[in-house]
């Protein structure tokens, strides 16, 4: 058996941060969430030195304050530049699409969150059956 996936979520609402915290429960993920931009990561690089990286991340692409989805990702890409990346929003699908490319991320994921599309997503994005 396979060891349990690890996943970093980043979002500042915490009740979207609690609901794709359970989503990725249900499918199997420990998932560490955290709602602010320098937390997440402090989180990845601390993760990554003590030999439990994270497998994937799914950041909101807009956050409060000086950085967003795509400024934290630059920054744990330069930690692990082979990080499967998600990015969330509001935004309509081609724009979250496209902000999404532009930003370096794997795959975009709109809200509201659907469970299916959500796992649709990480078995590409992770290679599972």
């Amino acid at each position: 058996m396979s060891e349990q996936k690890r996943v970093l979520v980043l979002d500042d609402e915490e009740m979207i941060l609690e609901l794709v915290t359970d989503i990725f429960t249900l499918i199997g993920f420990e998932v560490v969430p955290v709602t602010d931009a320098k937390e997440a990561i402090s989180r990845f690089k601390e993760a990554h030195e003590q030999g439990e990286p994270f497998d994937l991340v799914l950041f909101d692409m807009t956050l409060p304050g000086d950085m967003d989805g795509a400024d934290v990702l630059r920054e744990i890409r330069k930690i692990d530049p082979q990080i499967k990346a998600i990015v969330s929003s509001g935004y309509s699908q081609e724009e979250l699409k496209e902000r999404a490319g532009e930003s370096g991320f794997d795959a975009a994921v709109p809200k509201p969150y659907s469970i299916n599309v959500l796992r649709e997503t990480v078995e590409r994005l992770l290679g599972q059956a």
